[in-house]
């Protein structure tokens, strides 16, 4: 299968295509607050470019957590790290284990940290989403996997660090409400957003349960949104592939449907 062949393509130096993603959010959300902050955009613009461009925050930094940035290591790393940085959502060595956790044991009741986030209805998610993103215990989950070092811990602590000392000299140098309305409510906005079309409706099964490996066909109101994870179950099976080449597996046969549990909606 071509699929699984993929898995042996070489990684790009820089995947250009992931890197446009990258440079747009990362220059974009302080070139809107520039331009909010004299006036030059009204106030729903700047909400709304704030919001689009905060969308491609996931993708930034969740291509360079699976290393399909860059084939260098570290560059990938300067690059999630940045993007979280710029997305008011710091953390990112910490997000990036989690996640890869959320991957190898996909499904595991203790130790993916997604599984009790979606057992819920589609109307309580949000409030189970919170809930459980503050009592899942890391404790289930082998210490050797992907541990965080030293380096990356105090990475963390300074994005962290950053990200409270921007909110908090916005409020002594008068410009919180370019940072309020540019970058916290889209923040807002995104981050149950992303919830659902990333959590929730890859992964959510009525009355309970688990979905690894779902494909939803969607409507391009959906591929936007989500920017093409509606086709999620792909990123599972196959992380390797870069985002903008999952609808080049839209057409799977039979045989790979059912030997890989694929749920195609």
């Amino acid at each position: 299968m071509a699929q699984h062949k993929e898995s042996h393509r070489a990684k790009p130096i820089l995947d250009c295509i992931t890197g446009v993603l990258v440079l747009s959010m990362v220059v974009g959300l302080p070139v809107v607050s520039w331009f909010y902050h004299r006036g030059v955009l009204p106030f729903w613009v700047a909400v709304v470019l704030g919001t689009l461009l905060m969308n491609l925050s996931f993708t930034a930094w969740h291509e360079s957590s699976h290393q399909n940035f860059s084939k260098f290591k570290w560059l990938n790393h300067v690059v999630g790290w940045i993007a979280s940085l710029t997305s008011i959502y710091p953390g990112y060595f910490a997000r990036r284990r989690e996640h890869l956790i959320h991957h190898r044991w996909a499904g595991d009741e203790a130790k993916d940290p997604v599984y009790s986030r979606i057992q819920s209805t589609f109307l309580s998610f949000p409030k189970v989403l919170v809930d459980s993103n503050r009592k899942f215990n890391f404790k289930n989950v082998p210490k050797n996997f992907h541990p965080i070092t030293r380096g990356q811990r105090t990475a963390d602590l300074g994005s962290n660090s950053l990200v409270a000392a921007l909110v908090i000299s916005s409020m002594f140098y008068g410009f919180f409400n370019v940072v309020f309305w540019v970058w916290i409510v889209p923040r807002f906005f995104i981050f149950f957003i992303h919830a659902y079309f990333i959590c929730y409706l890859p992964h959510a099964v009525e009355q309970g349960g688990y979905q690894v490996n779902r494909i939803r066909r969607g409507r391009w109101i959906q591929r936007f949104i989500s920017v093409e994870q509606n086709m999620h179950g792909i990123h599972h099976l196959w992380p390797w592939i870069p985002w903008h080449q999952y609808h080049n597996f839209k057409s799977l046969n039979s045989n790979t449907i059912l030997e890989n549990n694929i749920e195609i909606i």
